[in-house]
């Protein structure tokens, strides 16, 4: 249920330093560290001046390059907030309690969070569906753009090598992230959106780095700590292996590495290493095939003739051999015409296939679905590839390309996570030679040097 408007949150700094005291203090605010009541502390005197209150328009001058627009407004609202009145100044409740929702906040106050910051002097308990949608995009904007303000490491791995943000792939995400609640239609009320907070983890953690990096930049420059902690809040991976090649014709924009990196296992999120790029290396499966292989998990990412991008994670190194590899992990996905995961559906192992010189076997590339049935399959001969209208391998699978029978474009692979030591990138302690006696044979003959002879560990 919505709060009342006179419920006040109090925090500890804002009692000695206003010299108000309530009996009715936040939960909320008792989970936050010494360091974070700090952080806010010092934020509200530093803007308003250690006078007790901020003007609204000081608001718009410290924040309006480090948000957008559209949640700049929402943010602004929220702390004017007081319905009936006509408000010019900002308290230190009201600000304590921005960070508290926005970065602490349960279902119940991340949703006041956006009816409050909706309308300024009424009590609403309905929103337009597209307010919401962009309230969503707007926090993932505001995410990137102060990434970019801080000069943070990891997005200039990027934006260096030409990674753009493409606000309307981020506009087709923050669909994606509200396809559950969409389907009410043009309005949703409080309980709707307060229910959609409760599975929205990958928002609630975009929405909590966000108001965590913006209190963070709008401390004083010079603070080795504040630097610190924003590294702390990467949700982008850093970039290496291009630093060679300065105008990387990537088809990824920085909101799309921002979406596959978050569906990653955690362990694999810091970094993406750049393998393979067919307007770098040529189209040429076999090169490819070299350039992938053995390097740990990956991601591929397609184009194809009708300008459909869609691809693949990859969560074990791909070897040639007639089994199916990788773990439930592994998923698809589409960039465009609109943006989708489809996870694993755990009905069966089909997730990795990778094949060549076979007579009796199919030769290629193969993420999910029957060898002539795949979700994903590129032919050994470069340029087709194959996506079927079913794959039960992936929940909610859709056909990924233009045409069931597609043609390629683009591709390009990059390594996520650390590459894996040769000895350890077999997930489980059974030996691959002990699983496939074959796969040593095909790989042999792949110029692929079998490094696990003479390294098994000896069984008690």
């Amino acid at each position: 249920m919505r709060y009342h408007s006179t419920y006040i949150y109090n925090f500890p700094w804002q009692c000695i330093m206003m010299g108000h005291v309530s009996s009715r203090s936040a939960s909320s605010a008792n989970i936050l560290s010494a360091d974070e009541l700090t952080l806010v502390e010092n934020l509200f005197k530093s803007m308003s001046r250690s006078s007790g209150s901020i003007k609204r328009e000081d608001i718009f001058k410290h924040w309006s390059t480090h948000l957008d627009d559209v949640l700049l407004q929402f943010v602004v609202r929220f702390l004017c907030h007081e319905p009936g009145k006509k408000v010019s100044a900002i308290n230190g409740e009201n600000f304590g309690r921005l960070y508290v929702f926005a970065v602490r906040g349960s279902p119940e106050e991340r949703t006041n969070l956006v009816f409050d910051g909706f309308s300024e002097e009424e009590q609403k308990f309905e929103m337009p569906t597209a307010t919401f949608l962009q309230y969503i995009q707007a926090t993932i904007n505001s995410y990137l753009r102060l990434q970019k303000n801080y000069g943070n490491a990891h997005y200039l791995s990027w934006s260096s090598i030409g990674c753009t943000v493409n606000t309307r792939r981020i506009g087709m995400w923050s669909r994606y992230l509200c396809e559950d609640i969409i389907k009410y239609g043009d309005v949703l009320t409080v309980d709707q959106i307060e229910n959609w907070f409760v599975q929205a983890a990958t928002f609630k953690k975009i929405q909590s780095h966000t108001f965590q990096c913006l209190f963070l930049a709008s401390q004083k420059k010079g603070d080795k700590n504040i630097g610190a902690k924003m590294n702390e809040l990467n949700l982008l991976p850093i970039c290496h292996g291009l630093e060679n090649i300065p105008h990387f014709p990537s088809i990824l924009g920085l909101g799309d590495v921002l979406f596959l990196n978050l569906n990653l296992p955690h362990e694999l999120c810091n970094e993406w290493r750049f393998l393979f790029s067919s307007q770098v290396h040529g189209e040429s499966f076999s090169t490819m095939l070299g350039r992938i292989s053995m390097q740990g998990s990956t991601i591929i990412i397609l184009q194809d003739t009708d300008d459909h991008v869609f691809g693949g994670f990859a969560s074990d190194s791909w070897m040639l051999g007639p089994n199916f590899i990788g773990n439930q992990s592994c998923f698809l996905f589409k960039l465009e015409p609109n943006i989708l995961i489809f996870p694993s559906t755990g009905y069966n192992n089909h997730y990795q296939y990778l094949n060549l010189h076979q007579q009796t076997m199919p030769n290629g590339l193969l993420m999910g679905g029957q060898l002539n049935y795949p979700g994903l399959w590129l032919d050994c001969e470069y340029g087709t590839g194959k996506s079927s209208v079913s794959c039960t391998t992936f929940q909610g699978y859709v056909q990924l390309s233009g045409k069931e029978n597609f043609t390629l474009k683009h591709c390009e692979v990059w390594g996520v996570g650390p590459l894996p030591e040769p000895e350890e990138d077999v997930r489980e302690s059974k030996s691959i030679l002990d699983q496939d006696p074959a796969s040593k044979v095909m790989l042999e003959l792949a110029g692929r040097k079998m490094h696990s002879e003479g390294l098994r560990e000896r069984k008690d």
